[in-house]
């Protein structure tokens, strides 16, 4: 036997947010209207004001602004279905800042340049990203094209997301800015040898241990810098890059090998790490400044990210004539993404491969 209609609103959580439900007879359907909140107190309070005003109809039928769509999409997507949520929420925090209460609908390609130019000079962004340069003046951080088409893209996928749930008709109009891809004769930057070798002997402490893992492993930078005690394999030579019980990305975190280099290193992280009482490896939790700081007192300012150690390291193995099917499994990348970026420095060893064949 079917069950009976409710006939009266409830609220009920869905992944963690509060919604109200109601029955539309009309449609013949159940809908629902995010309340926009994980806590039941403030949830009760929420559903007691919707209840107070009457069923709401559906949101398309109202303006629904930028900053409400951006809250939509981070709650019911984002907190959901996000492996690591803090870049999205980061982008959201932008947006918002500049878009507000702007109308969903209303949203244009001059809108969304003047965004892309308020985020380059820095009147969108900083807060408590500010930072103090050396020489005592105040710096904002300015978004790059490559961060500005990211977040643009969030945009994009809230109005998306809004569109699904049927809270707008609309379609946002968005240009993104270049993305800028190496071409054919183009070469991904590195660090040559001797280069990488200041690197580890200007490095001192824990600096120094995150440069020579982030090197050897070829990992991402957050890999390196979240890494875990129960990840670290020393009898088996293995470090597990995925973490366990996190939900897997398009970036995939394999398991590497840990080279000879790497044992003295992770020994001295692994005792550190036990006598303080921690699972992270580093007590230090974000080297991204460090180690830009580095590379500008080395004189490599040009290439001062630490990705570039995952490039190095992919350059050297192509250079030194690893097959490109080995530096894919270890940087957990395509065959086709390796030979597009890191392609050109096999060509030297394909010659010495074929000739006379």
């Amino acid at each position: 036997m079917a069950r009976p209609k409710r006939e009266v609103p409830w609220l009920d959580r869905r992944g963690g947010v509060y919604y109200a439900f109601w029955y539309d007879a009309e449609a013949g359907e159940t809908r629902r209207s995010s309340l926009r909140t994980h806590d039941s107190v403030e949830a009760q309070d929420r559903f007691a004001a919707f209840l107070t005003e009457g069923i709401a109809k559906p949101r398309r039928d109202a303006v629904l602004t930028v900053a409400a769509a951006l809250d939509d999409y981070r709650l019911e997507h984002v907190a959901e279905r996000c492996a690591d949520p803090g870049r999205q929420e980061d982008a959201i925090a932008h947006l918002k800042a500049f878009f507000a209460d702007c109308d969903m609908a209303h949203v244009t390609i001059q809108m969304s340049r003047a965004y892309a130019e308020a985020r380059r000079s820095g009147a969108i962004g900083g807060g408590r990203r500010r930072f103090i340069r050396e020489d005592g003046d105040k710096a904002l951080v300015r978004g790059s094209d490559s961060t500005i088409r990211r977040e643009l893209n969030v945009l994009i996928a809230a109005a998306n997301h809004a569109k699904r749930w049927k809270r707008t008709t609309a379609d946002v109009s968005v240009e993104l800015p270049p993305e800028r891809r190496l071409g054919p004769d183009d070469e991904a930057p590195y660090f040559t040898r001797e280069e990488l070798d200041m690197l580890m002997m200007s490095a001192d402490g824990e600096l120094g241990h995150f440069i020579t893992l982030g090197y050897y492993t070829g990992a991402r930078r957050r890999s390196i810098e979240d890494l875990t005690a129960p990840q670290v394999r020393l009898a088996q030579k293995q470090i597990v890059l995925q973490v366990a019980g996190k939900r897997a990305t398009k970036k995939r975190q394999p398991i590497v090998p840990i080279f000879a280099p790497m044992v003295g290193t992770l020994e001295v992280l692994l005792d550190a790490a036990a006598r303080a009482g921690r699972a992270k490896l580093f007590s230090m939790a974000d080297f991204y400044r460090p180690f830009v700081h580095l590379c500008e007192t080395l004189g490599f300012g040009d290439r001062s990210h630490p990705h570039l150690l995952r490039h190095t390291r992919a350059t050297h193995l192509l250079q030194g004539g690893a097959s490109i099917y080995d530096v894919a499994h270890l940087l957990g990348d395509t065959t086709t993404t390796v030979d597009r970026v890191y392609g050109h420095h096999s060509q030297h060893r394909l010659a010495a491969a074929l000739e006379g064949k």
